[in-house]
C-alpha cells in the first residue's frame, strides 16, 4: 500500500477504531467517540475513546512489534500526565516482564491516580494480515479490514493493574465538540473532521495534524515523497483552495498532468489551475467568512475528486506515463 514505507501500525489502529468491541472485551466497559492520533496536551496518543456512563477517558498505545523501551517511556509519560482513566498498551509481544512491572510499580507509587492499566498482546496471525493489507490499494484498505475479523481472538490480555474504584465517575468530556471559527487551528480541525467523515478510506485523514500556529494552510500527505496536498478555508490572500504540489523530483509528474489539462478539468473541476513556479495544481474559491461550514463543504467536494483521481498514481498501479 505505502510506496515510501509501511503503514501497518496505522492500519491496525484503524481496525481497533472501527471495531471498538475488540478492546471492550478486554477492559470490560463500552467505548465511544474513538479518535486516532489524539492530542492529549503534552503528547499524542494512538487511539482515544470515552466511556459515557462513567465519564472516563480510554487511552491506547499501539505497536505491532515487540514491546520496547520507547513505548514503555510513552506509556509512562501518559500515566504521569493522566489523573484518571484506562491506559492500554498493545504490542505484538511482551518478552520483558520488567516493562510491565515498571508500569505497575509506577502506579503503586501514585496513590492519587485512578488508572486501570492493561498490557495486551496481538495474535501473530493479525500481524501477518496487516502485511497483506499494507500491500492493498490505499483507498481499499478500510473495506478490506474485515479480513482481520477471521481471527477469533485478535487480542489477548497479558497483565493488568486496576486502581479505579468500580463506582468512580470521572470528568471526561462526553459532549459534542463546539468549534470556534475565530481561531485558525479550530477551523483546520473542523476541515479535517469533515474530510474524515466524507473520506474515511483515506488513511492520512485519520491522523490528526499538529497545526503550525501561524499557518492558515493544512498539509496532507499525498502518498509519495514530495507529493503534498495543501488546503485552506481562508489563506493570507483570502482564498479557499485545494491543491496538490509536486516537489522538484516530481517535475515529470507535474508536466504529465498539465499536458492533460482538459481531462483534469472534466475529472476534478472546470476551474482547475496550474502554477509552474511551485508545480501546483489547484482549485481556488472565494470564501464567505460568515459561512465556514458552507466553504468547508465545497472544499470537501473538491478534495474528494483530487483524492480519487491522483491516488490512482500515488498509491495505485497507474504509471505517470499513463496520464499523458
Amino acid at each position: 500500500m505505502s510506496k515510501q514505507g509501511s503503514k501497518k501500525e496505522t492500519i491496525f489502529t484503524l481496525f481497533l477504531k472501527e471495531h471498538p468491541e475488540i478492546i471492550q472485551e478486554i477492559i470490560g466497559i463500552p467505548i465511544e467517540k474513538m479518535k486516532m492520533e489524539y492530542n492529549n496536551g503534552s503528547q499524542r496518543v494512538d487511539l482515544h475513546g470515552v466511556n459515557k456512563e462513567k465519564k472516563i477517558d480510554i487511552y491506547v498505545e499501539c505497536q505491532i512489534t515487540t514491546a520496547d523501551m520507547n513505548h514503555l517511556e510513552k506509556t509512562k509519560d501518559l500515566i504521569n500526565n493522566t489523573a484518571e482513566g484506562y491506559v492500554i498498551w498493545i504490542a505484538a509481544k511482551f518478552r520483558k516482564d520488567s516493562y510491565i512491572k515498571e508500569i505497575q510499580e509506577l502506579l503503586r507509587n501514585s496513590p492519587r491516580k485512578y488508572i486501570n492499566f492493561f498490557a495486551v498482546e496481538i495474535h501473530p496471525d493479525v500481524v501477518e494480515l496487516l502485511k497483506y493489507l499494507n500491500n492493498q490499494y490505499e483507498l481499499d484498505v478500510l473495506t478490506n479490514l474485515k479480513v482481520i475479523n477471521k481471527i477469533q481472538q485478535p487480542l489477548r490480555l497479558v497483565a493488568d493493574h486496576l486502581k479505579m474504584p468500580p463506582t468512580h465517575i470521572g470528568k471526561a468530556f462526553i459532549g459534542e465538540r463546539q468549534y470556534d471559527f475565530s481561531r485558525e487551528d479550530e477551523i483546520k480541525d473542523y476541515l479535517l473532521d469533515q474530510l474524515l467523515e466524507r473520506m474515511p478510506y483515506y488513511l492520512n485523514f485519520h491522523n490528526s495534524k499538529k497545526h503550525l500556529q501561524n499557518s492558515k494552510v493544512m498539509q496532507i500527505g499525498g502518498g509519495l515523497d514530495e507529493v503534498i496536498y495543501h488546503c485552506a478555508v481562508r489563506d493570507v490572500r483570502n482564498r479557499a483552495f485545494v491543491e496538490i504540489r509536486f516537489g522538484r523530483s516530481k517535475e515529470e509528474w507535474y508536466q504529465s498532468f498539465k499536458d492533460r489539462e482538459d481531462l483534469l478539468r472534466r475529472e476534478i473541476h472546470p476551474l482547475i489551475r496550474f502554477n509552474e513556479n511551485n508545480r501546483s495544481i489547484g482549485v481556488y474559491l472565494s470564501p464567505n467568512p460568515n459561512d465556514v461550514p458552507g466553504v468547508v463543504m465545497k472544499l470537501v467536494d473538491v478534495f474528494e475528486r483530487f483524492i480519487k483521481y491522483f491516488s490512482q498514481y500515488t498509491y495505485g498501479n497507474k504509471r505517470i506515463k499513463d496520464s499523458a
